[in-house]
C-alpha cells in the first residue's frame, strides 16, 4: 500500500484557501483589465475626438472670422449705393487697416473693375471675373471659401480666399474678397495645442494638403500634394470608415492614430494624429495599477486567512499533546480548554466530556476490582454506564456475583467437610464413613461443575 505524505490540517486548508484566493483575484483582475483597457482606449479615443473637434472649431472660427469680414464689407458697399472707385477704395482700405493679418482685401464689380486695398495693383491683363473666387461666389450667391491657389498678383504666394457677393436688392453688383497667406494658416495651426507627440494638419475640399508638420507636403505655387498619395490611410478616416479612427505609421515612421472632422461650410478637413504609444502607455499604466492592487489584495487576504486559520485551528495544537498522554494511558488528562464558540469548540467539549466519563468508568472499575482483590465481594455493584460501556459494568458485576456464589459454596463445603471429619473421628462404622465420603464427593462435583467454565494455567 502506498504511503501518503503526512500533511497538517492547517497546511491543507491554507493551501486550498490560498489557491482559491489567487484564482478568484486573478480572474477578477483579468476581467477588470479587459474592461479597464477598453475603457482607457475609449477615453483616449474620446480625447482624440475632442482634440480633433476643438481644432476643427478653431479652424472653422478662423474661416468664419474671414467670412464675417467679407460679409460686413459687402453690406457696407451695398448700403453706400454709389460704388465709385474712391468710395470702394476707402471702404476696403479701412477693412485692410483694421485687419493687418489679411494679405489682400479687394473688390471687383460686374464690369471687371478691380480695386485692391493698400494701393496694391492687380495683375495686368487678368480679368478678375475669370478667377475662381469670383466665379464661385457669383455662382453660389453667398459667401464661399476657396481652396488655396497661386495668387494672380503674387504667383509665388499661395492664398486661401473667402469671397462674398455684393447685392443691391436682387442685383449682384460685384464680389468682395479677402486673402490669407497660406503661411498664416500654417502659423495658426501651430498654435492649436496638442498633446505631446500629437499634431494637426489641414486638407482642402479636394483633399489636398494645406497645412502639415512636414513642410515638404505644404502647397507651393509649383505643386500641391494630394493627401491620399502620401497618407493613403487617411482615405478611410476621411470617408468615415473604421469608426473614424485609423492606425498607421506617419512620415516619421511613428505609429499614429488618426481622427478627422470635415468642416461644413468650407468642406475642408481638420485631422489630428495621436501617437499610438500614448494609448498604450495609458493602458500599461492601468494594467500596472490593477496588478499592483491585485497583489496588495492577495497579500492582505493571505495575511488575514493565515491569521484566521491559526486562530481557528489553535485548539488542535493543544489537543494533540493531550491525546498523546491519553494514548499512554493517562485518562486523567483534562481537556477543558475550549474557548471558541464554534464546531471545534463543540468537538473539544464533547471529547472532554467523553474522556471524563471514560475516566469515571475506569476509576469505578478499578475501585471494584481492587476491593474484590482484597476479598471484599460485597462491594456495591457498578452502576449503569452509557452505551456499550454498560457491557463492562454488567460483566464486572456478573464476575463479582459468580465469585460470591462460588466462594459461598466453597465456604459451605468447607464447613460440611469439617463437620464430616469430626463425625468420622467419632465413628468407626464403615457404612457411615461411606455415606460421608459420598456426600463429600457430591459437594466436590457441584464445585467442579460451577468452576468448570474457568480456564487455569
Amino acid at each position: 500500500m502506498k504511503k501518503t505524505k503526512r500533511t497538517t490540517v492547517k497546511s491543507r486548508i491554507t493551501k486550498h484557501v490560498v489557491f482559491a484566493i489567487i484564482l478568484t483575484v486573478g480572474f477578477i483582475t483579468v476581467v477588470n483589465l479587459i474592461y479597464l483597457s477598453r475603457r482607457i482606449i475609449e477615453e483616449q479615443e474620446m480625447k482624440l475626438e475632442l482634440a480633433t473637434q476643438i481644432s476643427a472649431n478653431e479652424v472653422d472660427n478662423w474661416v468664419h472670422g474671414m467670412a464675417t469680414i467679407t460679409e460686413d464689407t459687402a453690406s457696407t458697399l451695398a448700403a453706400l449705393g454709389d460704388l465709385n472707385q474712391n468710395t470702394v477704395r476707402s471702404v476696403i482700405d479701412n477693412v485692410a487697416n483694421s485687419h493687418p493679418e489679411l494679405y489682400y482685401v479687394y473688390f471687383s464689380d460686374t464690369d471687371g473693375n478691380m480695386t485692391m486695398a493698400r494701393g496694391v495693383k492687380f495683375a495686368e491683363g487678368v480679368d478678375p471675373r475669370d478667377r475662381g473666387w469670383y466665379k464661385k461666389a457669383s455662382s453660389a450667391g453667398h459667401t464661399v471659401v476657396i481652396d488655396p491657389y497661386a495668387s494672380a498678383t503674387r504667383p509665388d504666394v499661395m492664398m486661401a480666399t473667402v469671397a462674398t457677393p455684393v447685392y443691391q436688392g436682387t442685383l449682384m453688383i460685384g464680389v468682395v474678397g479677402v486673402d490669407a497667406d497660406i503661411e498664416s494658416i500654417q502659423n495658426f495651426m501651430s498654435t492649436v495645442n496638442f498633446e505631446e507627440g500629437s499634431y494637426g494638419f489641414l486638407l482642402d475640399s479636394q483633399n489636398n494638403i494645406i497645412v502639415h508638420p512636414n513642410s515638404k507636403y505644404n502647397p507651393t505655387s509649383e505643386k500641391i500634394t494630394p493627401a491620399f498619395e502620401v497618407m493613403p490611410e487617411l482615405e478611410e478616416v476621411v470617408a468615415g470608415k473604421d469608426d473614424g479612427y485609423v492606425t498607421a505609421k506617419d512620415y516619421t515612421g511613428t505609429s499614429m492614430v488618426y481622427s478627422a472632422v470635415k468642416l461644413e461650410d468650407s468642406r475642408w478637413t481638420v485631422a489630428v494624429a495621436y501617437p499610438e504609444s500614448n494609448f498604450l502607455s495609458h493602458v500599461d499604466r492601468g494594467i500596472r495599477i490593477s496588478i499592483f492592487v491585485a497583489i496588495i489584495c492577495i497579500i492582505f487576504a493571505l495575511g488575514d486567512i493565515t491569521y484566521t486559520v491559526r486562530k481557528v485551528l489553535k485548539p488542535l495544537d493543544k489537543m494533540n499533546p493531550a491525546m498523546d498522554r491519553i494514548m499512554l494511558g493517562d485518562f486523567t488528562t483534562k481537556l477543558n480548554f475550549a474557548t471558541a464558540n464554534d464546531e471545534i469548540g463543540d468537538m473539544q467539549n464533547k471529547l472532554a466530556a467523553s474522556l471524563e466519563e471514560l475516566s469515571k468508568v475506569i476509576q469505578k472499575q478499578k475501585y471494584v476490582l481492587s476491593e474484590m482483590e482484597k476479598g471484599n465481594l460485597v462491594v456495591e455493584d457498578i452502576e449503569n454506564f452509557p452505551g456499550e460501556l454498560n457491557e463492562i459494568a454488567r460483566s464486572v458485576n456478573s464476575i463479582k456475583a459468580s465469585f460470591n456464589d462460588i466462594i459461598s459454596d466453597i465456604q459451605f463445603s468447607a464447613i460440611n467437610l469439617q463437620s464430616f471429619a469430626m463425625g468420622i473421628n467419632e465413628s468407626s462404622n464403615l457404612e457411615e464413613m461411606r455415606s460421608v465420603f459420598e456426600e463429600l464427593s457430591a459437594e466436590a462435583n457441584i464445585l467442579m461443575e460451577k468452576t468448570s467454565h474457568f480456564k487455569t494455567m
